[in-house]
């Protein structure tokens, strides 16, 4: 008899959380996944570094792409190991720089983040994704005038592309909302395609579409499993912003965890998502 009441309530508990993921619109991907091509490509650089014949240039061109492997798959301690041997070879490479402030931007270290950011600048002041790091970890320590100019600075570089236009925005509402939401709404009237999904994130914050509309939307055009995932990567970690600006702590976990599941681990919202969630826990 008991047996068949924690049925009947597991039932009803199944039923309710079904009706909850459908009244907030809940779409998920399958969690991107280490393939065996990701493995073998791995492999296959290992062996290609074992041999002693290669020369200099080669070497440092297989690791480098090796530790892009790796960051791409999570694999940070891996390819922040790859990244800081290449430096040992070579001081004067750009990427590596901004590579390695990313890791130091994911751990809260933005002291750290920045200096290398800076340096990626010195040696490409035209390396437009270090603008972007380097604002961020601006915006983390509380100078939103600094990261304004070089989010203004990456934004620069594409101003029809909407996620730029999201981060400028989070910025600047940090010292005037209305100001921050005049601007957000010029910048998506600029753009020239906006049946880029991510556009409708934009249009979403300014109240033009629903949360449903927008999750319906981004589903669109998605040409593989990837692709949706790195779409709702995105979207969940933009979603737990909007929430979070609104007092709903809750809710914004719930969506930075979203944003989590899709293993996007290369993609700034994922890094953040984790970010927000620590800066949650620890509140």
């Amino acid at each position: 008899m008991r047996l068949f009441n924690l049925k009947i309530i597991a039932c009803l508990l199944a039923v309710a959380i079904l009706s909850g993921c459908s009244s907030s619109f809940t779409v998920l991907a399958v969690p991107e996944q280490i393939s065996y091509d990701d493995e073998l490509k791995i492999a296959q650089l290992s062996q290609q570094l074992s041999r002693k014949d290669i020369d200099p240039v080669t070497r440092m061109q297989l690791i480098f792409e090796r530790g892009i492997v790796y960051d791409s798959l999570g694999f940070k301690a891996f390819a922040q190991s790859d990244f800081n041997h290449l430096l040992s070879m070579n001081s004067d490479v750009a990427d590596l720089y901004n590579f390695l402030g990313t890791y130091a931007l994911r751990d809260g270290e933005f002291d750290t983040a920045i200096m290398l950011f800076n340096t990626t600048l010195e040696l490409d002041p035209a390396y437009a994704f270090a603008y972007f790091n380097r604002a961020i970890a601006l915006y983390r320590t509380g100078h939103y005038q600094t990261a304004q100019r070089d989010a203004i600075k990456f934004h620069q570089y594409d101003v029809n592309e909407p996620i730029r236009i999201l981060w400028l925005y989070l910025i600047e509402k940090e010292a005037d909302k209305q100001a921050a939401q005049k601007m957000l709404q010029k910048r998506y009237d600029q753009i020239s395609d906006k049946t880029v999904y991510s556009s409708d994130i934009v249009a979403f914050y300014l109240g033009k579409i629903s949360q449903s509309k927008l999750m319906q939307n981004l589903q669109q055009g998605a040409e593989n499993n990837r692709q949706l995932a790195e779409r709702l990567c995105e979207t969940y970690f933009y979603l737990g912003k909007y929430y979070q600006s609104k007092g709903d702590n809750e809710r914004a976990k719930m969506l930075f965890k979203y944003a989590l599941a899709n293993n996007i681990y290369n993609f700034v919202e994922h890094q953040q998502a984790l970010y927000e969630l620590k800066l949650l826990d620890e509140k």
